[in-house]
């Protein structure tokens, strides 16, 4: 009998790791990643490219004795790899040890004579040798003495993670090579837990290269998707040896809806000026698409025309933007039926008494269907807090370790539950044993605790642990565990707008603005706390504001010096005044308390605006989902749908690589339209404080 197919599930193991090892290298998580790697090694051992990878990420970690040692074993592999020479060079120079990178330098020379960039490590070198203390001294430093020694002469424990590190700790030895920052997301699959790609993706990252770059080619299963220049080269921040790395970006936008599902691999080759290439590969799996009809609020979803002929960038970008309502909520409406799984023991369903009562009280027309076991029939028809009781069973196999679910008992159970068509389904469970069967009732939202990466579909989930301070587990009744769960659910799905209206008197504040009596007016805000974030149209807004409407205008600028400077047609309005750029609270509070619009970025004023009542048109760019980050109360959110929406960008503006067409594509007409529907929509309310101050 042959042995190879016992290896075969250890194989399939082994590549799960490594694809999770991956994941958590792409996300910066090196140490997360350098422990997969080693766990794959077990089951592949001769593997020397997986110990380079262990290597490289146990040194980003700042674990320099334990790179060494995948360095040397990959070495002991591949004795023949220029690269991996090449690789072990920066790793030694890094650690401080010149003369054994300038060894290793050279070995990778001596198998790659004709390699530029090896020549231009040594030459380097040349110079290293007076350099200070370096990163490998430094970490050996006992950090948690001198901690100590301080928490205790000044009687508090010193929080080090806290405190402004030196200079010298900022940089970082940046490697040459493709890093991805979007490409697809991480899905349960039949073709396992993989990075999934549905309908219009954006395959975002870049290259760091020293030399400058062309062209980015994006391939699968070797056939070109995209093909085009890249954006660049920008300056490294805080680069520790090499001034001459750039930073080169690519964001294309693919349309994959077309592809039938199924594994593919996703290269990644980039070009540079010396006809050098650099590469990504990455096996994913591409999924049928999410339709913008199914998801109506989600801004990265997107569709195009196939038939259409312009570019999809073309297509995408001339596109109107969404103007939506700021009035939303979790549920769209409340749900008529829903299904509440305890197919557990007797005790489970015990502690989810309250839990069960605070259910009923959020939601009482709905039809509550219990899904029990054998042990909870009874009581759970006793208790009389469901509408009706299903039995299922979900036994536990004591030798597969797990509870399981024959394909017959599945197939019962999802035409058992069809003729319910469920708005909801919660599972009470905090294991994930059950979540795949809450999977099975066809409802569109789905409810339970957090249980790992591998379970996928919940709506929204909760993670809600206390802490024995020595063992870990918990210290509070599973009771309020449950009832916890209710309130959480009842928190988000909460929709009462959030208004807390100004009770001190108004008028002396505006008068000091110098605002005219009795007339209404819009104040316009062009600030936000990234530069990058700003509309840049703000005033010709002012501009078509002052000619459509009746309005007087009041503008507010965080900084002055910053943005466009005024047109004359504004500089010459009666009806037009820029704020000085710091009021007081009380009339920054007053102003915006009492302006019959308010028009800004996703920034404080325009939070504070909406919070005392205002009318509020936002303009939201996709970095973040306007659905978390938009108003509260009244008035419109402006954004547009783009493939590369929740890029999270944050310190390092020149990774967005399309120009945040997600914020400059919002015309002034959408936002003048929005306006308009807003003034014709409001009521004038009387300002209580003015009213009472008269």
């Amino acid at each position: 009998m042959p042995l190879i197919p016992k290896f075969i599930p250890q194989r399939r193991l082994a590549r799960e790791l490594v694809a999770r090892a991956n994941e958590r290298r792409d996300a910066g998580r090196f140490l997360e990643a350098a422990a997969l790697y080693v766990e794959a090694l077990r089951f592949l051992p001769h593997r020397g490219d997986l110990h380079v990878q262990a290597g490289h990420m146990f040194k980003e970690g700042g674990d320099l004795a334990r790179a060494e040692q995948h360095y040397r074993s990959a070495e002991r592999l591949m004795p023949e790899d220029a690269d991996l020479a090449l690789q072990f060079g920066h790793f030694l120079k890094v650690a401080g040890r010149r003369e054994e990178a300038v060894t290793s330098y050279q070995r990778a020379l001596s198998l790659r004579p004709e390699w530029t960039e090896v020549r231009e490590e040594l030459v380097r070198l040349d110079g290293l040798s007076d350099q200070p203390a370096t990163y490998a001294e430094t970490v050996v430093l006992d950090v948690g003495a001198e901690a100590a020694a301080l928490s205790a002469s000044l009687g508090f424990t010193v929080q080090r993670d806290l405190l402004p590190r030196p200079p010298a700790e900022l940089l970082h030895a940046h490697r040459e090579g493709i890093e991805i920052r979007s490409l697809g997301r991480s899905e349960r699959s039949n073709w396992g837990t993989r990075r999934t790609l549905r309908g219009v993706e954006a395959v975002r990252g870049f290259c760091i290269s020293p030399t400058p770059l062309v062209e980015v080619l994006i391939l699968v299963n070797g056939i070109a998707r995209h093909r085009g220049p890249l954006d660049g080269g920008h300056e490294i921040k805080r680069e520790k040896h090499r001034p001459e790395l750039m930073k080169y970006i690519f964001n294309a936008w693919i349309d994959f809806s077309l592809d039938l599902p199924g594994r593919y691999d996703v290269g990644i080759r980039i070009t540079d000026v010396k006809n050098r290439r650099y590469t990504h590969h990455e096996e994913i799996v591409i999924q049928p698409a999410l339709t913008e009809a199914q998801y109506p609020q989600l801004d990265g979803i997107v569709e195009i025309d196939a038939g259409d002929p312009r570019p999809i960038e073309q297509q995408i970008n001339e596109r109107p933007s969404q103007i939506r309502s700021a009035r939303r909520a979790l549920l769209a409406e409340a749900p008529r039926t829903i299904l509440v799984q305890r197919i557990d023991q007797l005790g489970d369903m015990v502690v989810s008494v309250p839990a069960l009562r605070r259910l009923r009280s959020l939601f009482p027309e709905a039809r509550i269907v219990g899904l029990v076991s054998n042990a909870n029939r009874d009581l759970a028809s006793d208790l009389g807090l469901f509408d009706e009781v299903l039995v299922t069973d979900f036994p536990e196999d004591w030798d597969q370790r797990r509870r399981i679910m024959p394909l017959e008992k599945q197939r019962e159970l999802v035409e058992m539950f069809k003729p319910y068509r469920f708005d909801m389904a919660i599972d009470m469970s905090e294991n994930g044993w059950a979540r795949r069967v809450l999977l099975l009732s066809g409802a569109p939202f789905l409810y339970g605790f957090r249980a790992g990466d591998d379970v996928p579909g919940l709506s929204l989930d909760l993670e809600g642990n206390t802490h024995d301070r020595w063992n870990g587990y918990e210290v509070v009744p599973h009771t309020n565990k449950m009832l916890g769960m209710m309130e959480w659910l009842g928190a988000l799905a909460r929709s009462e707008p959030n208004v807390v209206r100004r009770t001190h008197p108004s008028d002396e504040a505006l008068a000091s603005l110098g605002l005219r009596p009795g007339r209404r007016y819009a104040v316009v805000h062009d600030g936000a706390r990234l530069l990058f974030s700003r509309w840049p149209y703000f005033n010709a807004l002012a501009e078509a504001i002052l000619r459509e409407t009746d309005l007087d205008v009041v503008m507010l600028r965080d900084d002055q010096s910053k943005g466009p400077g005024l047109s004359a047609e504004l500089e010459n309005s009666g009806r037009f005044s820029l704020m000085p750029p710091r009021l007081s609270y009380d009339a920054f509070d007053a102003l915006l308390a009492n302006c019959a619009v308010f028009a800004g970025n996703d920034s404080g004023p325009k939070h504070l605006a909406s919070l005392r009542g205002a009318e509020v048109v936002s303009i939201h760019m996709a970095r973040t989902n306007w659905n978390e980050w938009g108003q509260e109360s009244s008035g419109y959110i402006i954004s547009r749908k783009v493939p590369c929406a929740g890029c999270m960008i944050h310190y390092d503006a020149e990774e967005c690589g399309a120009d945040f067409v997600c914020l400059r594509n919002i015309t002034t007409a959408e936002v003048m339209q929005a306006i308009k529907t807003v003034l014709a929509e409001s009521v004038p309310l009387s300002d209580p404080a003015r009213s009472e101050a008269g």
